[in-house]
């Protein structure tokens, strides 16, 4: 008697569920998202240009502004080994990469990292400004072994 009760009661649901599902009904509409929300999703990625320009008699990368551009040789498969104290002497160049006058913008690309932020890369190279140089200046080229600019070919200057 139980289970004929309990089988009864599993059809008038599924019944009343099927019903209700077919009746026209329409779900509620969806919660819209917050203006906040709307205004992060809409957020413009910042957008930085490469570009060849003269330093120190030499043509090398650039960014923007002028600044010179490096690469560490401590970074492999194009992937940033400068995080933490060393992204703040080394800021990477973030953003979505533009190619400017004399570079191939073939070459350039972007990639995620670990904090979330995209690094410019040339030829798969992870690029960085020295946070003590201004335009023109080339103060980092050659530090601890490890730091170089880049000619307008890409390859490091490993002398200067």
């Amino acid at each position: 008697m139980l289970v004929r009760r309990l089988a009864s009661i599993i059809a008038a649901l599924t019944v009343a569920g099927t019903a209700g599902a077919c009746s026209g009904q329409e779900e509620p509409p969806a919660a819209k998202p917050s203006a906040a929300a709307t205004s992060a999703a809409a957020k413009p990625v910042a957008r930085t240009t490469v570009r060849v320009g003269s330093v120190g008699g030499r043509r090398v990368l650039v960014d923007q502004e002028g600044r010179t551009l490096y690469v560490s040789t401590a970074d492999t498969k194009g992937k940033s080994s400068c995080l933490g104290q060393c992204a703040t002497t080394w800021p990477p160049l973030t953003g979505d990469a533009v190619n400017g006058e004399g570079v191939d913008g073939f070459q350039l690309a972007t990639y995620s990292r670990p904090d979330g932020q995209l690094q410019t890369t040339y030829l798969n190279q992870p690029l960085y400004r020295f946070r003590d140089d201004k335009v023109g200046d080339a103060n980092g080229q050659g530090m601890n072994g490890t730091w170089f600019m880049l000619d307008a070919d890409g390859d490091p200057l490993r002398w200067w």
